[in-house]
C-alpha cells in the first residue's frame, strides 16, 4: 500500500528538508526528500533525479578523500545544493497539487484541464481588451456611448485578473512561460496598470516556489524600464524575495553577478537603501495600529460625553452661521493626552509610516477584493467598481477623485476601499461632499504642479512605500491569508543578504539605518550597526553612548556600563553619560559607585531636582537616612508644589525616629492621591506614636484601596516589622494587632 501523509505533515516535512539544506546537511536532506518522493509512485523522474544527485555528491566526496585538488569543487557543491532545493520544491508541489484545498492548487488543477490557456494566451487577451478599450475611448469623443466603454473596461479588468492568477499559479515554468513573462514585462509593451499586476503576480508566484530565472527577471525590469512606478515595484519585490530566499540566492552565480552589475549604477545603491528604510518602517505598522485601537480610540470614546456637554447653543454665533471653537475643548484634549497621541500619529504619517491599517482593515470585504489582482492595482478613478460613485455631471467629481488619487498618505488598496465605502453613502450626501469640495476652492492645478515638482527621491519613496503597504494589507487582511507565506511575519533585514552587504555597509548607510532602528526602539538591530561603526570610529563618543543605551534597554547593565565608561573616557564630564553610568551601577546594586557618579553629576548640574532626588535614593540604599533627608528637603524646598520628595521625606523621617515630622508629610500625601502603601506607612507612624486605633483605621483603608487583598497587605506588613520594632513597637503586640485588624474587616 502507498504511504499517506496529511497536507500539514507534508509541509512540516518540507520545512525540515529546507532547514537541513540551509545547514548544508545534504545526506539527511536526500533521505527526507526520498521519503516524500516515495508517496508519489508515478513520479519516477523525481526519484531518478534524486539518485543522480546523490551519486554525484558521493563522487565529489570520494575525489576529496583521494586528495584531488578541484578548484571548481565549491561551485559544483553549490549547484548540488540548489538542485536539492529544487527537487524538494517539485516533490512537495506534486504532493500538494493532488488534493490541497488552497486557492493556489484549485487554480492550478483548473489550468491543468485547460492546457491551451497559457500565460501567452492570457497576455494576448489583455492586449486585445486594452486595444479595444483605447480605440473606443477615441471614438467616444465623437460618438459618446458610456455603456460600451464600461463593458470594455470590465473586459479589460477581467482579462488582467485572469492574467494575474495565471502567472501566480505557474510552476514549474516552461521556456514558453519565461518568454511570455519577458514579453509582458518588456518596456512599453503594456500600460503601467498591467505591468504592476504582472510584477505583483510574479512576486506571489516566486514566494510560493522559488524560481531563480523569474527572480532575475525582476532585476531586469528594474534596469530596463523608464517608469519609476515599474522600477520601484520590481526592485522592492526583488529585494524582499532576496531576503526570503537569501540562503539560495547566495548559492546563485547568476543572481550574484546581476547584483554586481547593478552596483555600477549609482541610483541602485540609493534605491536599495531607500526601500530598506521603508521596510523597517513597515515593522511598526501593527504597533501603530494597536496604539490607535487600544489607546487613542478608547480615550476618545471616554472623552466624547464630556466634550458634548461642553458644547451648548451659546457657543455658536447665530449671525455667522458657523461654530466658533471653544478653547475649553482643546484643553480637554490636552488634559486627556489625546492631543499628544494625535500629534504622534501625524508625525509618523508625515515621515511615511503606515498609520491607516486599523482604519481600513474593516473595508476589505467588498467583492472587489475577492480578486487577488485587485489588491495590487494602481488606483484609477476609471475602474468600473468605482466609476459610478458620482453621477456624471456632478460638480467636483473629477477633482474629488483626482485628489484621492494624488494622496501619498493612502496606498492604492486603501484608496479603493475609501471609494467603495463611499458607494454605501446615499447619493445626496455624496453630492454634498463634492459641493463642499468645490466650496473649499481646492486648486487642482496647483496640486498637480506641486506633485510634478516633487523630488525624484520623494517620488520613489512614495511608490515603494505605497507598494509595501499594499503588500502588507494583502498578507494581513486577505480572507485566505493563512494560505500565503506572510512576508511580514518576521522583520525583513536586507543586511542578511550577502550580495547586498557592500551596498549597505557604507558608513553613511549604516548610520542612517542604525539611527532609524534606534528611533523606532529596535535596539537589538541598532546595536549591531552601532557596534560595526564603533569598530571604525573608535573615538566617537555618541556611538558608545547609543551602544550603552541599547544594552541598558535590553537589561544588560554590565555591558551597558562598559560602553558608557568608554564614552566617558572619550568625552569626560558629559552629564548625560555620567548619569547613565550611575543608573547602571544602581541597577547592578552597587549604590556606593552610583552615589559617586550622581555626586559628580550634581557638580556638573547643580540644583537639578532629578539628580538631587537620585542622590537621596542612593543614600537610602546605603542606609544613611540623615544624609538622604538633606537631599530630599532640598528638592522639596526648590519645588514644593511637585510633592516628589514627600514620600521619601516621610519614610526617612520615620526610619530616623522623627515621627511627628513623618506624620506631617503623610498627612500631605493622604490629602493628595494616596496609594494603598501610603496608608500602610502612615499607619506605621501612628503606631510608633502609640495612636493604635488611628493606625488600625489607616491599615483598614490600605486593604480597602488594594481591592481588599488581605494577603498582599500582610506580606508587605511583615517586611516592615524590623522597622516597627526599631521605632519602639513591642514585637509581641504585632500579631495581636494584625488579628484585631482582621476582626475589623471580616
Amino acid at each position: 500500500t502507498t504511504a499517506y501523509m496529511t497536507n500539514t505533515e507534508i509541509e512540516t516535512s518540507y520545512r525540515g528538508i529546507l532547514s537541513l539544506l540551509e545547514e548544508k546537511r545534504l545526506k539527511e536532506a536526500f533521505c527526507k526528500t526520498a521519503e516524500l518522493a516515495a508517496l508519489l509512485p508515478d513520479e519516477w523522474q523525481i526519484t531518478d533525479k534524486l539518485s543522480e544527485l546523490e551519486s554525484s555528491y558521493r563522487y565529489m566526496i570520494q575525489y576529496m578523500l583521494d586528495g584531488l585538488n578541484d578548484p571548481n569543487r565549491q561551485t559544483f557543491y553549490n549547484s548540488l545544493l540548489l538542485s536539492a532545493y529544487m527537487l524538494a520544491d517539485k516533490t512537495v508541489e506534486c504532493l500538494l497539487e493532488k488534493e490541497s484545498t488552497a486557492l493556489y492548487y484549485q487554480k492550478k488543477r483548473y489550468y491543468k484541464t485547460r492546457p491551451e490557456e497559457t500565460i501567452q494566451t492570457a497576455l494576448d487577451e489583455v492586449d486585445k481588451a486594452t486595444g479595444d478599450l483605447s480605440l473606443n475611448s477615441l471614438l467616444n469623443d465623437i460618438d459618446n456611448n458610456p455603456d460600451v466603454q464600461t463593458t470594455l473596461r470590465q473586459k479589460t479588468e477581467q482579462a488582467e485578473n485572469e492574467l494575474f492568477v495565471r502567472i501566480w499559479s505557474n510552476y514549474p515554468a516552461s521556456e514558453w512561460d519565461y518568454s511570455a513573462l519577458e514579453e509582458g514585462l518588456s518596456p512599453a509593451r503594456f500600460p503601467n496598470e498591467t505591468v504592476v499586476l504582472i510584477i505583483a503576480a510574479l512576486t506571489l508566484n516566486i514566494l510560493h516556489r522559488y524560481d531563480e530565472k523569474k527572480l532575475d527577471m525582476l532585476l531586469t525590469v528594474y534596469s530596463a524600464s523608464e517608469e519609476e512606478e515599474i522600477r520601484q515595484r520590481a526592485l522592492c519585490s526583488a529585494l524582499i524575495l532576496f531576503f526570503i530566499y537569501r540562503k539560495r540566492v547566495n548559492l546563485s552565480p547568476a543572481l550574484t553577478a546581476h547584483i554586481e552589475a547593478l552596483k555600477e549604477e549609482d541610483r541602485f545603491s540609493r534605491d536599495v537603501r531607500n526601500i530598506f528604510l521603508q521596510l523597517i518602517k513597515s515593522r511598526e505598522t501593527e504597533r501603530i495600529s494597536r496604539k490607535f485601537t487600544e489607546e487613542l480610540l478608547p480615550e476618545m470614546m471616554k472623552l466624547s460625553p464630556s466634550l458634548y456637554n461642553k458644547i451648548n447653543p451659546t457657543d455658536i454665533d447665530p449671525e455667522s452661521g458657523s461654530p466658533d471653537p471653544n478653547p475649553e475643548w482643546q484643553e480637554l484634549l490636552e488634559q486627556s493626552g489625546i492631543a499628544d497621541k494625535i500629534k504622534e500619529l501625524n508625525d509618523l504619517q508625515m515621515e511615511g509610516s503606515d498609520v491607516f491599517l486599523s482604519t481600513f482593515s474593516g473595508l476589505k470585504s467588498f467583492p472587489f477584493f475577492q480578486e487577488l489582482g485587485n489588491w495590487f492595482r494602481l488606483f484609477t478613478s476609471e475602474h468600473s467598481a468605482i466609476q459610478d460613485i458620482f453621477p456624471d455631471g456632478e460638480n467636483g467629481k473629477n477633482n474629488f477623485l483626482q485628489l484621492i488619487g494624488y494622496s501619498r498618505f493612502l496606498c492604492n488598496s486603501d484608496k479603493y476601499s475609501f471609494c467603495l465605502s463611499l458607494k454605501q453613502v446615499p447619493a445626496s450626501q455624496r453630492q454634498m461632499m463634492t459641493m463642499q469640495f468645490n466650496a473649499e476652492g481646492t486648486d487642482m492645478a496647483q496640486i498637480e504642479k506641486e506633485r510634478r515638482e516633487t523630488s525624484a527621491d520623494e517620488t520613489k519613496t512614495g511608490i515603494s512605500n505605497q507598494y509595501i503597504q499594499d503588500l502588507y494589507r494583502f498578507f494581513k487582511l486577505h480572507n485566505r491569508r493563512n494560505e500565503f507565506h506572510d512576508l511580514f511575519a518576521h522583520p525583513i533585514d536586507l543586511m542578511q543578504v550577502d550580495s547586498l552587504q557592500s551596498i549597505l555597509d557604507s558608513d553613511e548607510t549604516l548610520r542612517i539605518i542604525g539611527e532609524l532602528y534606534f528611533k523606532k526602539a529596535y535596539y537589538d538591530d541598532a546595536l549591531i550597526l552601532f557596534r560595526r561603526l564603533s569598530d571604525r570610529y573608535t573615538t566617537d563618543n555618541g556611538l558608545y553612548q547609543k551602544i550603552g543605551y541599547c544594552l541598558q534597554a535590553a537589561g544588560q547593565y554590565d555591558k551597558a556600563l562598559e560602553a558608557y565608561l568608554q564614552a566617558e573616557i572619550i568625552q569626560p564630564d558629559n552629564t548625560w553619560t555620567v548619569r547613565r553610568i550611575a543608573a547602571c551601577y544602581r541597577s547592578l546594586k552597587n549604590s556606593q559607585k552610583a552615589l559617586e557618579y550622581y555626586l559628580r553629576a550634581e557638580s556638573l548640574q547643580p540644583d537639578n531636582l532629578s539628580i538631587e532626588l537620585l542622590i537621596g535614593h542612593c543614600y537610602v540604599e546605603e542606609k544613611n537616612y540623615e544624609e538622604a533627608l538633606k537631599y530630599y528637603f532640598k528638592v522639596d524646598y526648590l519645588k514644593p508644589e511637585s510633592g516628589k520628595a514627600w514620600r521619601p521625606i516621610a519614610w526617612c523621617s520615620f526610619l530616623t525616629g522623627k515621627h511627628e515630622q513623618a506624620l506631617r508629610y503623610y498627612e500631605k500625601i493622604l490629602s493628595n492621591v494616596p496609594s494603598a502603601l501610603d496608608y500602610m506607612n502612615a499607619g506605621h507612624v501612628e503606631l510608633a506614636l502609640k495612636h493604635t486605633r488611628r493606625a488600625l483605621e489607616l491599615y483598614r483603608q490600605s486593604i480597602s484601596l488594594d481591592n481588599n487583598d488581605t494577603q498582599s497587605f500582610v506580606n508587605n506588613f511583615k517586611q516592615d516589622i524590623p522597622e516597627l520594632v526599631r521605632a519602639g513597637v513591642a514585637e509581641n503586640d504585632i500579631p495581636i494587632l494584625l488579628d484585631q485588624l482582621l476582626y475589623q474587616i471580616s
